[in-house]
């Protein structure tokens, strides 16, 4: 017989949702882990959707603790890579996990602005971190302002369609479709390269098995 487990209860949901925006303390370590397996599968294919070349400057905003890093740094020769963080104890467990890389960086940011200059990357990451965006049309600006001319931006993301079946999600998320996302970049000055939308089964946040969809989408200055 199938072990369930028990149904999470809308306080128990309400931590969740808050523990998957900003990872703290024990229970933040263990959502990081968590979100290793769920989102792998989004992560992969939103590297591979950038092409990622050699002498790549590679930006990822919301890394988490970083497992998936060396997958980036690997992918070329001299690759460097900068991840960026609203939480204290991810970008502390990233650094720890990727000690010793030179070409790695992780800070502490505020989720309203991005701490580069202009034209600073020539990719730009991120998965599973539109949905907490304060100013969405303003942190879609300094996603444009710090990549190079030509420069490539991925946005991983579970579309409305999907996300609004799913019970944490009532609590702080907000929800995208393809086109307002597209809207959102578009506004911003970049211009829509694809929206591939994948299938796939996960284990959710409150133990269900959920077969989901998710849409990478990217975009170019």
């Amino acid at each position: 017989m199938e072990n369930k487990r028990p149904q999470l209860s809308e306080t128990e949901l309400q931590e969740l949702a808050a523990q998957l925006r900003c990872p703290n303390g024990e229970d933040g370590l263990k959502v990081g882990e968590m979100m290793n397996f769920t989102n792998s599968n989004m992560i992969a294919k939103a590297i591979e959707s950038l092409h990622l070349t050699d002498g790549d400057d590679v930006l990822e905003i919301g890394p988490g603790n970083g497992m998936h890093v060396k997958e980036i740094i690997y992918s070329g020769e001299e690759i460097n890579y900068r991840g960026i963080d609203i939480s204290p104890d991810m970008v502390k467990e990233a650094q720890k996990r990727n000690k010793g890389l030179s070409a790695v960086a992780f800070q502490l940011a505020d989720g309203e602005t991005i701490p580069y200059g202009e034209s600073r990357f020539d990719k730009v990451l991120t998965t599973n971190t539109i949905y907490f965006w304060k100013d969405p049309q303003a942190y879609a600006s300094e996603i444009a302002r710090v990549l190079k001319p030509g420069g490539m931006v991925s946005i991983g993301f579970i579309p409305k369609s999907t996300m609004q079946h799913i019970p944490f999600a009532k609590y702080g998320f907000t929800l995208y479709d393809v086109e307002t996302v597209k809207g959102l970049m578009a506004t911003a000055g970049l211009e829509a390269i694809s929206a591939v939308t994948e299938k796939e089964f996960v284990t959710g946040g409150s133990g269900q098995q959920i077969e989901r969809e998710f849409v990478i989408f990217t975009a170019k200055k």
